[in-house]
């Protein structure tokens, strides 16, 4: 029995299981009678998944009851279940993890075998969904698609977002491969909506849309005239939208958001679409914390991310000193991140991060000819300002999430 919400996050955060398997969750929604019946929408993808997400719940926030799954958070970790624009309490995520221990240790006596983090996690957004009685779900999947819990919930239409290198160990080391394993969200005469920009992958789009015979849509080539500097501009099929979000990548997350609509309803209203888009706002991506000196705080992860962040901080940099303060966990490609990073930054700050996924910060100084330090909070920054510098904050949302909160 759980009775104070640091005693539930505790629990949670220790069921640790790396065993995929989507029939342990399905025998639990069954075991729980969890009612799934509304409408479903699943995302994958390697990079813009959450903005996507956020789009599209803004633009259907008018008019239906939106339930959100997204991960990981950067502020709380109520984030990662919201319905509308309210996070799941603290009281409710108490009352629901007192009903899914029952179910753990149902499981673990019948099966042998803990539910882990993830898993549990979505569980408790699939039961405060059916409780609140919502029209509309949209689902983000952690990792991958084939092998991702959400893929065990059947959905109205599926979106891949991007496709790049991340997570290999699990989803293969070819782009083709990790294509492929997204693309296990689709089902048979289903929806799709995606954004290709590598035309070495249409053929295999092509062939799952062939033989799956889904309704399947690339924005890609319908986005243009994009312009982003303190706010994002951009065509798409001829009509011209805004948003508060930075960086090219974002017409084309906000894209996919509206084809998904617009496959999803007819008739969409054009005003929630306009409005959805303009006001979706998300922290930690390429977010200005700070005008003076300017300051950005990006959760850039992995290769692609990076190349993303970089196109746009190219357009504000000018004669400024980037002063690029890093650190990403021990499984990321910090050699990769850090040689796309060299091209614009001046100086590095290599944050020294208290948590046991950390990577050796000699290493990052060893992956790079520029100016380099260690530093162990962020006030030591200052040392380092002059009247001419900018800060970049990046290589992971886990150490944007430390800084967000520190800044609070």
């Amino acid at each position: 029995m759980f009775n104070t919400i640091s005693e539930a996050l505790d629990y949670l955060y220790n069921q640790r299981n790396n065993h995929k398997d989507l029939e342990r969750i399905k025998r639990c929604i069954k075991k729980l009678n969890i009612d799934l019946n509304y409408k479903k929408i699943i995302i994958s993808g390697t990079n813009g998944k959450g903005s996507t997400a956020l789009f599209i719940k803004n633009i259907l926030k008018n008019s239906s009851k939106v339930g959100l799954f997204t991960s990981p958070f950067v502020i709380s970790f109520n984030e990662r279940i919201m319905i509308n624009d309210r996070q799941i309490s603290d009281a409710e995520i108490i009352h629901y993890m007192n009903k899914l221990e029952g179910i753990s240790n149902w499981y673990k006596d019948e099966y042998n075998e803990i539910i882990p983090f993830f898993e549990l996690v979505l569980l408790m957004a699939l039961l405060y969904f059916a409780d609140r009685e919502i029209n509309i779900a949209i689902f983000e999947c952690g990792i991958g698609g084939l092998n991702d819990s959400c893929n065990a919930i059947d959905s109205d239409i599926s979106i891949i977002t991007s496709i790049g290198y991340d997570h290999m160990d699990m989803l293969g080391n070819t782009l083709e491969d990790i294509l492929k394993n997204k693309l296990g969200i689709t089902r048979p005469n289903g929806k799709l909506i995606y954004c290709n920009k590598n035309i070495n992958l249409d053929p295999i789009y092509n062939d799952y849309i062939n033989k799956l015979n889904l309704d399947a849509t690339n924005v890609y080539n319908d986005v243009k005239n994009i312009k982003s500097d303190n706010y994002t501009e951009f065509e798409y099929n001829n009509s011209l939208y805004k948003t508060k979000m930075l960086g090219s990548f974002q017409a084309y997350n906000a894209a996919i958001a509206i084809a998904a609509i617009k496959k999803l309803y007819n008739n969409y209203p054009d005003l929630y679409i306009e409005e959805g888009i303009k006001n979706t706002y998300l922290p930690a991506r390429l977010e200005i914390i700070n005008n003076n000196p300017l300051t950005i705080l990006d959760g850039a992860h992995n290769i692609d991310a990076i190349k993303e962040s970089i196109e746009y901080i190219k357009t504000i940099k000018n004669d400024k000193k980037l002063i690029c303060v890093f650190h990403c966990l021990s499984n990321k490609d910090y050699k990769k991140m850090i040689n796309e990073l060299d091209n614009l930054a001046d100086i590095y700050l290599f944050f020294n991060l208290n948590d046991e996924r950390k990577t050796n910060l000699d290493l990052f100084i060893n992956a790079t000819n520029k100016e380099s330090h260690i530093i162990n909070n962020v006030d030591e920054i200052n040392n380092y300002l002059d009247n001419n510098s900018m800060i970049l904050f990046t290589g992971s949302l886990h150490f944007a999430s430390y800084i967000k909160n520190f800044k609070k």
